[in-house]
């Protein structure tokens, strides 16, 4: 029978995946940003006791925040990226999985901001990837 994969184990192969290629627009910047917003989606809310309603806000103003950013990026190109059906989902929210969303949404970030500074790209694809930056690190900081 073969190892389940984890949803912590697909946010350490998108981080891998994002080492390896550098297309902001690419295939898995575009997967990892939806995997991200299915974390902050379906995370399983903690206790509302010792600080589970917090914790539970902070996930809540991050998932307006990606899927600002997702609207955002996907709608100046042709085809959208859709994840698979049936992923590993994230369970209950715990430290772990806070900061391996959190990590995938920096590297994103710095991705989006790299290719925003950059000379790839026409200027309203630029304005388009500096927007999501920003929101990414919105997201991250409402997580961390």
């Amino acid at each position: 029978m073969p190892a389940m994969t984890t949803f912590l184990d697909l946010l350490a192969q998108a981080t891998t995946a994002l080492r390896h290629d550098g297309d902001p627009d690419g295939l898995a910047a575009r997967q990892a940003l939806l995997l991200a917003t299915h974390a902050a989606t379906r995370v399983t809310p903690t206790d509302p006791g010792a600080g589970g309603a917090a914790a539970a806000a902070g996930w809540d103003l991050a998932t307006v925040v990606i899927l600002d950013a997702v609207a955002q990026l996907q709608a100046g190109l042709d085809t959208p990226v859709l994840l698979a059906d049936g992923l590993a989902e994230p369970g209950a929210d715990h430290p772990a999985l806070r900061a391996g969303v959190t990590a995938l949404l920096c590297q994103l970030a710095d991705r989006y901001a790299a290719a925003a500074a950059g000379e790839t790209g026409p200027p309203w694809r630029r304005l388009v990837w500096a927007h999501v930056a920003h929101r990414l690190d919105d997201a991250a900081r409402e997580l961390a």
